[in-house]
Order: C-alpha cells, then sequence, then structure tokens
C-alpha cells in the first residue's frame, strides 16, 4: 500500500465514524458512541459535555423525545498528523415531532469540527464541535424537549 493509499483509507475510516455517529443518534443507539468517542471526549454542543457518558445524555435528552430525527453529512475533510487527526463534515439536521403546535418540523444545518487519535481499535473522536449556520421551521419543536 502506498502513502497515499494509507492516507486514503484514515481518510475513508474517519468519514465512516463520521457517519455512524449520525447512525447512532438517529436510531436512538446511543451505545453505538462508545465505538466513535474516546471515553474522555468532549463534545461541544453549545457547551462542553465531557466525557462519554456525558455526551450520550446530552444526545438522548436533545434526541430521544423526538417523533424521529435525521442527520445528513457531506463535504467530509480530515487531515492527518501521525496518530492525530482534525476532520470535520457539513451537517444537516431534521427534527419532527408529530403534534407541535404551528408545525411538526425544525432543520438546522451547519459544521461539525472534529480531533481525533488513533487508538488500538482505530481512530476515535477526542472532541466534537457543532457549530450552527442556520435553522429554519418550528422552534417549538426544540423548546418542547422535556427538562
Amino acid at each position: 500500500m502506498t502513502s497515499f493509499d494509507s492516507e486514503y483509507a484514515h481518510k475513508l475510516a474517519i468519514q465512516e465514524l463520521q457517519v455512524r455517529y449520525s447512525i447512532a443518534i438517529d436510531s436512538g443507539d446511543y451505545n453505538i458512541l462508545d465505538d466513535i468517542f474516546t471515553p474522555d471526549a468532549v463534545g461541544i454542543y453549545g457547551r462542553p459535555y465531557i466525557g462519554i457518558e456525558e455526551i450520550k445524555k446530552a444526545m438522548f435528552d436533545g434526541c430521544d423525545y423526538l417523533t424521529s430525527v435525521q442527520h445528513l453529512n457531506g463535504n467530509h475533510w480530515a487531515s492527518i498528523h501521525g496518530v492525530n487527526a482534525t476532520a470535520g463534515c457539513y451537517l444537516h439536521v431534521i427534527q419532527h415531532l408529530v403534534d407541535t403546535p404551528g408545525g411538526d418540523l425544525h432543520e438546522m444545518g451547519g459544521v461539525y469540527d472534529d480531533q481525533l487519535i488513533f487508538t488500538d481499535n482505530g481512530w476515535r473522536i477526542t472532541e466534537r464541535k457543532i457549530t450552527i449556520k442556520w435553522s429554519k421551521g418550528n422552534t417549538l419543536i426544540r423548546d418542547s424537549k422535556p427538562r
């Protein structure tokens, strides 16, 4: 395998990790996140969530009350630096909550920025930051989440 092939394989593995994150959230199988993040990872979703258990709880609290949620990722990038990498992708999130006054849909678009480390089990995210660039639809869906 050439160094180009090796770099491409690493970038593809990181992209797969980013996609699996979305599948974990959308399916409600938050334990998949154990294979995506390091145990001490930081998720910055408005505020920092420290450690995998806090990240999983944040995802549960932010998504599990919804009728459905769908994360779409695109425009992936990654830069490999030995056992570390910086990566990211664009996101489009569609949130659906049936019978919400004013409409059942809320959408957001933005960017995930990731820091990763290569472990014995492959690439893992050490930090994920979401930056929302736009939103549209019924914000009551976000405001309706149980507190």
